[in-house]
């Protein structure tokens, strides 16, 4: 799975980088250039940086690491995504369609992550994983996009515009919905099966300790319809 993450984060970032280097498919990128540009080079950051966050080797033994590029993370994860609602409802390719559909799924990732932060800070772990997992799944659903959308160009041949359009609008649709998929199935695949998630633990929070007995012995719980003279006395006092 890891690798997968990694190959189609390396295709979003190369696309993304060619995209910023070559004229624009899209005329009205040009008209934007801060916001083409927020979302061009900061997600290629994100996609670089937010895979590394799922290696259980680095929340495990660089935990520290792992908080400060989440703290980055989250507010570059939301600059990308406010862009990529701007640039998707203002000058969309596909027109209304594609306002649609990146006005849900481009919404769902800005959820996904600040669900994700509030989570972190509620000491919330478990429940922090599944919703970065999700906004992760949304982010990399752009790569797939491309990976859609360029063989179903070069089948069609010489396609009109409207045609380009709505080839591009309907990768956008499946390139989502599958990610939104895969991550939910693996998250249940991977989510504890006992009562609430196993690692719902904050670093920032420890678990009440064990206060032994003066013996350094584990106390004995009476037999029903006993109790003894010091728990009498106890009682009495």
């Amino acid at each position: 799975m890891l690798i997968m993450v990694a190959g189609l984060a390396a295709f979003g970032v190369t696309a993304a980088v060619l995209h910023y280097l070559v004229e624009p498919y899209n005329p009205g990128f040009a008209e934007h250039p801060i916001a083409t540009g927020i979302h061009v080079v900061l997600g290629a950051l994100y996609l670089t940086f937010a895979p590394i966050q799922l290696i259980r080797w680095i929340r495990a033994r660089a935990l520290g690491y792992h908080r400060w590029a989440g703290r980055l993370l989250v507010p570059i994860g939301a600059l990308v995504g406010l862009a990529a609602l701007f640039l998707g409802l203002v000058v969309p390719f596909s027109g209304h369609l594609e306002r649609i559909v990146i006005g849900i799924f481009g919404g769902l990732f800005l959820i996904s992550l600040v669900l994700g932060y509030l989570r972190v800070r509620q000491g919330r772990i478990g429940e922090h994983r599944e919703w970065m997992l999700r906004a992760l799944a949304i982010g990399l659903s752009v790569a797939t996009m491309r990976a859609l959308f360029i063989p179903a160009l070069m089948i069609a041949g010489n396609p009109s515009n409207d045609q380009i359009a709505l080839l591009s609008v309907g990768s956008f649709t499946v390139a989502f919905l599958l990610h939104a998929a895969a991550a939910e199935w693996w998250i249940r695949r991977t989510r504890p099966r006992t009562r609430g998630h196993a690692d719902d633990r904050s670093p920032w929070t420890s678990r009440p300790s064990r206060i032994p007995s003066p013996s350094g012995k584990e106390p004995t719980r009476p037999r029903s319809g006993q109790q003894s003279e010091a728990s009498i006395g106890e009682v009495n006092d």
